[in-house]
Protein backbone atom coordinates (compact mmCIF):
# COMPACT_ATOMS: atom_id res chain seq x y z
CA UNK A 1 0.00 0.00 0.00
CA UNK A 2 1.33 3.41 -0.87
CA UNK A 3 0.46 7.00 -1.68
CA UNK A 4 2.03 8.49 -4.80
CA UNK A 5 2.37 11.82 -6.53
CA UNK A 6 4.42 12.41 -9.68
CA UNK A 7 6.46 9.19 -9.46
CA UNK A 8 6.17 8.27 -13.15
CA UNK A 9 9.85 7.77 -14.04
CA UNK A 10 10.35 5.22 -11.23
CA UNK A 11 6.91 3.66 -10.75
CA UNK A 12 7.20 0.61 -13.01
CA UNK A 13 10.53 -0.48 -11.54
CA UNK A 14 9.13 -0.22 -8.01
CA UNK A 15 6.07 -2.31 -8.86
CA UNK A 16 8.09 -4.86 -10.85
CA UNK A 17 10.59 -5.28 -8.01
CA UNK A 18 7.93 -5.94 -5.39
CA UNK A 19 5.84 -8.20 -7.60
CA UNK A 20 9.00 -10.24 -8.29
CA UNK A 21 9.45 -10.88 -4.55
CA UNK A 22 5.88 -12.00 -4.00
CA UNK A 23 3.53 -9.04 -3.63
CA UNK A 24 0.16 -10.17 -5.01
CA UNK A 25 -1.82 -6.94 -4.85
CA UNK A 26 -1.06 -3.23 -4.83
CA UNK A 27 -3.45 -0.73 -3.27
CA UNK A 28 -2.15 2.62 -4.47
CA UNK A 29 -3.51 6.10 -3.86
CA UNK A 30 -2.62 8.99 -6.17
CA UNK A 31 -2.59 12.62 -5.07
CA UNK A 32 -3.11 15.36 -7.64
CA UNK A 33 -0.59 14.05 -10.20
CA UNK A 34 0.78 16.19 -13.01
CA UNK A 35 3.23 13.77 -14.65
CA UNK A 36 0.74 11.04 -15.56
CA UNK A 37 1.38 8.74 -12.60
CA UNK A 38 -2.39 8.41 -12.14
CA UNK A 39 -2.84 7.34 -15.77
CA UNK A 40 -0.05 4.79 -15.34
CA UNK A 41 -1.78 3.35 -12.29
CA UNK A 42 -5.02 3.01 -14.23
CA UNK A 43 -3.17 1.21 -17.04
CA UNK A 44 -1.72 -1.21 -14.48
CA UNK A 45 -5.15 -2.53 -13.45
CA UNK A 46 -4.70 -5.83 -15.35
CA UNK A 47 -1.59 -6.43 -13.24
CA UNK A 48 -3.33 -6.46 -9.86
CA UNK A 49 -2.99 -2.73 -9.18
CA UNK A 50 -5.99 -1.10 -7.54
CA UNK A 51 -5.80 2.67 -7.98
CA UNK A 52 -7.81 5.12 -5.89
CA UNK A 53 -7.63 8.89 -6.19
CA UNK A 54 -7.03 10.33 -2.76
CA UNK A 55 -9.13 13.39 -1.98
CA UNK A 56 -9.16 14.05 1.77
CA UNK A 57 -11.09 16.89 3.36
CA UNK A 58 -9.28 20.25 3.46
CA UNK A 59 -6.59 20.30 6.13
CA UNK A 60 -6.48 16.51 6.48
CA UNK A 61 -3.28 14.50 5.87
CA UNK A 62 -3.08 12.89 2.45
CA UNK A 63 -1.22 9.89 3.81
CA UNK A 64 -3.38 9.27 6.87
CA UNK A 65 -6.53 9.62 4.80
CA UNK A 66 -5.20 6.89 2.50
CA UNK A 67 -4.21 4.67 5.45
CA UNK A 68 -7.74 4.79 6.83
CA UNK A 69 -9.29 4.06 3.45
CA UNK A 70 -6.85 1.20 2.89
CA UNK A 71 -7.74 -0.46 6.20
CA UNK A 72 -11.42 -0.58 5.21
CA UNK A 73 -10.69 -1.81 1.67
CA UNK A 74 -11.56 -5.40 0.60
CA UNK A 75 -7.92 -6.00 -0.43
CA UNK A 76 -6.79 -5.44 3.14
CA UNK A 77 -9.49 -7.69 4.50
CA UNK A 78 -8.42 -10.64 2.39
CA UNK A 79 -4.67 -10.06 2.66
CA UNK A 80 -2.42 -12.15 4.90
CA UNK A 81 0.29 -9.49 5.26
CA UNK A 82 0.59 -5.76 4.61
CA UNK A 83 3.51 -3.51 3.80
CA UNK A 84 2.93 0.22 3.68
CA UNK A 85 5.95 1.85 2.04
CA UNK A 86 6.79 4.75 -0.27
CA UNK A 87 7.83 4.42 -3.88
CA UNK A 88 11.44 5.36 -3.06
CA UNK A 89 11.74 2.33 -0.75
CA UNK A 90 12.71 -1.13 -2.03
CA UNK A 91 12.63 -4.30 0.08
CA UNK A 92 16.09 -5.86 -0.10
CA UNK A 93 16.13 -9.57 0.82
CA UNK A 94 19.42 -11.22 1.66
CA UNK A 95 20.39 -14.40 -0.23
CA UNK A 96 19.20 -17.09 -0.26
CA UNK A 97 15.87 -15.35 0.44
CA UNK A 98 14.05 -14.54 -2.78
CA UNK A 99 10.51 -13.75 -1.63
CA UNK A 100 8.54 -12.24 1.21
CA UNK A 101 7.28 -15.75 1.97
CA UNK A 102 10.92 -16.76 2.49
CA UNK A 103 11.36 -13.82 4.86
CA UNK A 104 8.29 -14.77 6.89
CA UNK A 105 9.56 -18.33 7.24
CA UNK A 106 13.14 -17.30 8.08
CA UNK A 107 11.85 -14.98 10.82
CA UNK A 108 9.61 -17.76 12.24
CA UNK A 109 6.32 -16.12 11.21
CA UNK A 110 6.12 -13.22 13.67
CA UNK A 111 3.29 -10.69 13.82
CA UNK A 112 5.56 -7.96 12.46
CA UNK A 113 8.98 -7.72 10.84
CA UNK A 114 10.92 -4.47 11.12
CA UNK A 115 12.65 -3.51 7.86
CA UNK A 116 15.50 -1.13 8.78
CA UNK A 117 16.25 1.75 6.47
CA UNK A 118 19.53 1.95 4.59
CA UNK A 119 19.92 5.49 3.23
CA UNK A 120 21.22 5.67 -0.35
CA UNK A 121 22.73 8.87 -1.73
CA UNK A 122 22.79 10.53 -5.15
CA UNK A 123 25.93 8.62 -6.21
CA UNK A 124 27.35 11.76 -7.82
CA UNK A 125 24.45 12.02 -10.27
CA UNK A 126 23.34 15.56 -11.02
CA UNK A 127 20.64 14.81 -13.60
CA UNK A 128 17.68 12.48 -13.94
CA UNK A 129 18.46 9.79 -16.50
CA UNK A 130 16.58 6.75 -17.80
CA UNK A 131 17.44 3.53 -16.02
CA UNK A 132 16.82 1.61 -12.82
CA UNK A 133 17.09 3.23 -9.42
CA UNK A 134 18.60 0.05 -7.98
CA UNK A 135 21.39 0.10 -10.57
CA UNK A 136 22.11 3.83 -10.69
CA UNK A 137 22.26 4.51 -6.95
CA UNK A 138 24.59 2.06 -5.23
CA UNK A 139 26.33 4.27 -2.65
CA UNK A 140 24.87 4.31 0.83
CA UNK A 141 25.35 4.99 4.52
CA UNK A 142 27.58 2.44 6.26
CA UNK A 143 26.09 -0.30 8.39
CA UNK A 144 25.39 0.94 11.90
CA UNK A 145 25.17 4.62 10.91
CA UNK A 146 23.48 6.12 13.99
CA UNK A 147 23.17 9.81 13.15
CA UNK A 148 20.99 11.48 12.11
CA UNK A 149 18.21 9.45 13.70
CA UNK A 150 16.60 9.22 10.24
CA UNK A 151 19.19 6.57 9.40
CA UNK A 152 17.74 4.35 12.16
CA UNK A 153 14.13 4.51 11.09
CA UNK A 154 12.22 1.60 9.59
CA UNK A 155 9.00 0.38 7.99
CA UNK A 156 7.02 -2.66 9.10
CA UNK A 157 5.83 -5.75 7.24
CA UNK A 158 3.00 -7.11 9.38
CA UNK A 159 0.45 -9.90 9.60
CA UNK A 160 -3.19 -8.89 9.18
CA UNK A 161 -4.18 -11.39 11.86
CA UNK A 162 -1.94 -9.67 14.40
CA UNK A 163 -3.18 -7.29 17.12
CA UNK A 164 -3.33 -4.29 14.79
CA UNK A 165 -6.09 -1.85 13.90
CA UNK A 166 -4.54 0.48 11.33
CA UNK A 167 -1.66 0.97 8.93
CA UNK A 168 0.85 3.59 10.09
CA UNK A 169 3.65 5.55 8.45
CA UNK A 170 6.39 3.46 10.08
CA UNK A 171 4.50 0.83 12.07
CA UNK A 172 0.91 -0.39 12.44
CA UNK A 173 -1.33 0.94 15.17
CA UNK A 174 -2.17 -1.48 17.96
CA UNK A 175 -5.59 -2.67 19.06
CA UNK A 176 -6.07 -0.93 22.37
CA UNK A 177 -3.19 -1.83 24.71
CA UNK A 178 -2.50 -5.13 23.00
CA UNK A 179 0.46 -7.05 24.33
CA UNK A 180 2.09 -10.30 23.37
CA UNK A 181 2.71 -9.40 19.74
CA UNK A 182 5.86 -10.98 18.31
CA UNK A 183 8.02 -8.42 16.52
CA UNK A 184 11.20 -9.51 14.74
CA UNK A 185 14.08 -7.33 13.60
CA UNK A 186 15.73 -7.44 10.18
CA UNK A 187 17.78 -10.44 11.26
CA UNK A 188 14.77 -12.41 12.49
CA UNK A 189 15.53 -11.90 16.19
CA UNK A 190 12.60 -11.18 18.46
CA UNK A 191 12.45 -7.60 19.70
CA UNK A 192 11.64 -6.76 23.33
CA UNK A 193 7.95 -6.40 24.21
CA UNK A 194 8.72 -2.83 25.23
CA UNK A 195 9.47 -2.09 21.59
CA UNK A 196 6.36 -3.93 20.40
CA UNK A 197 4.03 -1.81 22.52
CA UNK A 198 5.87 1.51 22.06
CA UNK A 199 3.52 2.65 19.30
CA UNK A 200 5.20 6.05 18.88
CA UNK A 201 8.70 4.65 18.51
CA UNK A 202 9.85 4.91 14.90
CA UNK A 203 13.60 4.37 15.24
CA UNK A 204 15.96 1.59 16.26
CA UNK A 205 18.33 3.71 18.33
CA UNK A 206 20.07 1.68 21.00
CA UNK A 207 19.26 -1.68 19.41
CA UNK A 208 21.84 -3.86 17.64
CA UNK A 209 22.21 -3.37 13.90
CA UNK A 210 20.12 -6.15 12.35
CA UNK A 211 19.71 -6.70 8.62
CA UNK A 212 20.91 -10.28 8.10
CA UNK A 213 17.56 -11.18 6.48
CA UNK A 214 16.35 -7.90 5.05
CA UNK A 215 16.76 -4.15 4.85
CA UNK A 216 14.76 -1.41 3.17
CA UNK A 217 16.80 0.44 0.56
CA UNK A 218 15.68 4.05 0.86
CA UNK A 219 16.43 6.17 -2.21
CA UNK A 220 15.08 9.40 -0.76
CA UNK A 221 17.21 11.80 -2.81
CA UNK A 222 18.13 10.08 -6.11
CA UNK A 223 19.72 12.61 -8.50
CA UNK A 224 20.00 16.31 -7.65
CA UNK A 225 17.54 17.05 -10.48
CA UNK A 226 15.03 14.55 -9.10
CA UNK A 227 15.47 16.05 -5.64
CA UNK A 228 14.57 19.50 -6.94
CA UNK A 229 11.36 18.18 -8.50
CA UNK A 230 10.57 16.28 -5.28
CA UNK A 231 11.04 19.53 -3.37
CA UNK A 232 8.47 21.24 -5.58
CA UNK A 233 6.03 18.35 -5.04
CA UNK A 234 6.27 18.20 -1.23
CA UNK A 235 5.78 15.35 1.22
CA UNK A 236 2.50 13.43 1.59
CA UNK A 237 2.46 13.30 5.38
CA UNK A 238 4.48 16.34 6.45
CA UNK A 239 3.31 19.44 4.58
CA UNK A 240 5.19 21.68 6.99
CA UNK A 241 8.50 19.84 6.60
CA UNK A 242 10.86 21.57 4.20
CA UNK A 243 12.61 19.60 1.48
CA UNK A 244 15.76 21.66 1.52
CA UNK A 245 19.52 21.47 1.97
CA UNK A 246 19.07 20.07 5.50
CA UNK A 247 16.87 17.26 4.15
CA UNK A 248 19.51 16.51 1.50
CA UNK A 249 22.46 16.53 3.94
CA UNK A 250 20.70 14.21 6.38
CA UNK A 251 20.03 11.61 3.67
CA UNK A 252 22.73 11.91 1.03
CA UNK A 253 25.21 9.30 2.23
CA UNK A 254 27.57 7.89 -0.42
CA UNK A 255 30.04 6.33 1.98
CA UNK A 256 30.05 2.68 0.95
CA UNK A 257 29.08 0.63 -2.08
CA UNK A 258 26.00 -1.52 -1.51
CA UNK A 259 24.91 -3.68 -4.45
CA UNK A 260 23.30 -6.36 -2.27
CA UNK A 261 19.93 -5.91 -3.98
CA UNK A 262 21.41 -6.90 -7.35
CA UNK A 263 20.64 -10.61 -6.87
CA UNK A 264 16.95 -9.71 -7.22
CA UNK A 265 17.52 -7.88 -10.50
CA UNK A 266 16.74 -10.79 -12.81
CA UNK A 267 13.28 -11.20 -11.32
CA UNK A 268 12.69 -7.47 -11.48
CA UNK A 269 13.71 -7.35 -15.14
CA UNK A 270 11.43 -10.21 -16.10
CA UNK A 271 8.39 -8.59 -14.50
CA UNK A 272 9.28 -5.17 -15.91
CA UNK A 273 9.30 -6.62 -19.42
CA UNK A 274 5.80 -7.97 -18.76
CA UNK A 275 4.59 -4.59 -17.53
CA UNK A 276 5.83 -2.80 -20.61
CA UNK A 277 3.63 -5.00 -22.80
CA UNK A 278 0.51 -3.45 -21.23
CA UNK A 279 -1.11 -1.00 -23.66
CA UNK A 280 0.18 2.55 -23.38
CA UNK A 281 2.50 2.08 -20.40
CA UNK A 282 5.81 2.59 -22.20
CA UNK A 283 4.54 5.84 -23.73
CA UNK A 284 3.20 7.03 -20.38
CA UNK A 285 6.54 6.34 -18.71
CA UNK A 286 8.39 8.26 -21.42
CA UNK A 287 5.96 11.16 -21.08
CA UNK A 288 6.47 11.20 -17.30
CA UNK A 289 10.24 11.38 -17.73
CA UNK A 290 9.79 14.28 -20.15
CA UNK A 291 7.49 16.06 -17.68
CA UNK A 292 10.13 15.80 -14.93
CA UNK A 293 12.79 17.29 -17.21
CA UNK A 294 10.46 20.16 -18.15
CA UNK A 295 9.56 20.75 -14.50
CA UNK A 296 13.23 20.97 -13.60
CA UNK A 297 13.84 23.44 -16.45
CA UNK A 298 10.96 25.54 -15.12
CA UNK A 299 12.46 25.51 -11.62
CA UNK A 300 15.83 26.62 -13.01
CA UNK A 301 14.25 29.90 -14.11
CA UNK A 302 14.02 30.84 -10.41
CA UNK A 303 17.36 32.09 -9.00
CA UNK A 304 16.52 30.73 -5.54
CA UNK A 305 16.10 27.23 -6.97
CA UNK A 306 19.28 27.55 -9.03
CA UNK A 307 21.24 28.43 -5.88
CA UNK A 308 19.87 25.41 -4.07
CA UNK A 309 20.68 23.12 -7.00
CA UNK A 310 24.26 24.39 -6.90
CA UNK A 311 24.47 23.79 -3.15
CA UNK A 312 23.24 20.24 -3.63
CA UNK A 313 26.12 19.64 -6.02
CA UNK A 314 28.57 21.21 -3.57
CA UNK A 315 27.26 18.96 -0.80
CA UNK A 316 28.51 15.87 -2.57
CA UNK A 317 27.98 13.47 0.31
CA UNK A 318 27.45 13.44 4.06
CA UNK A 319 30.06 11.93 6.36
CA UNK A 320 28.95 9.55 9.13
CA UNK A 321 29.87 10.81 12.58
CA UNK A 322 32.11 8.82 14.93
CA UNK A 323 30.43 7.06 17.83
CA UNK A 324 31.72 9.55 20.42
CA UNK A 325 30.23 12.48 18.49
CA UNK A 326 26.90 10.66 18.20
CA UNK A 327 26.82 10.04 21.96
CA UNK A 328 27.58 13.70 22.64
CA UNK A 329 24.86 14.91 20.27
CA UNK A 330 22.31 12.55 21.80
CA UNK A 331 23.21 13.74 25.31
CA UNK A 332 22.94 17.38 24.23
CA UNK A 333 19.58 16.74 22.60
CA UNK A 334 18.24 14.96 25.68
CA UNK A 335 19.48 17.71 27.98
CA UNK A 336 17.88 20.39 25.81
CA UNK A 337 14.48 18.69 26.07
CA UNK A 338 14.32 18.37 29.85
Amino acid sequence: MSTLRDEGPHLLEWIAHHRSIGVDDFLLFSNDCSDGTDAMLDALAPFGVVHLRNAPAPGKSLQWSAFKAAWDHPLRKRATHILGIDSDEFVNLRPPLASLADLIQAANDPDAIVLPWRLFGHNGRARLEPGLTTEQFTRAAPAGCAYPVTSLQFKTFFRVGGPFRQIGVHRPRLKGKATGARWADGSGNLLPEGFAIAEQRINLFGLPEASALAQLNHYSVRSAESFMVKRARGLPNRKGKAIDLTYWVERNFNTVEDTSIAHLGAGLGKVLDQLLTLPGLAALQAAALDWHHRKFAELMRDPVEVKLFGRLLLSAGSVPLPEAAVRELVALYQASHV
